[in-house]
């Protein structure tokens, strides 16, 4: 999965807005701001590449607190 998604790091540091709009779209990146919390909850889904694994998927939910 993450060896489909290319080289991320490379895509971060170059920030590059087509690099990072490709990479934010392969790892099906939403970001939701919540004001009544000044929090971000930010949602990847990035799709299971593998022969080996069907029907099989992953979501990572994490809230940033804005400060």
């Amino acid at each position: 999965m993450i060896d489909s998604l290319g080289d991320v790091g490379a895509t971060l540091a170059d920030a590059k807005p087509v690099g990072l709009a490709r990479l934010y779209r392969n790892l099906d990146l939403n970001m939701v701001y919540q004001p009544e919390k000044q929090a971000i909850d930010v949602t990847a889904c990035p799709g299971v590449d593998s022969a080996c694994v069907r029907g099989a998927s992953l979501s990572l939910t994490t809230t940033f607190v804005i400060t």
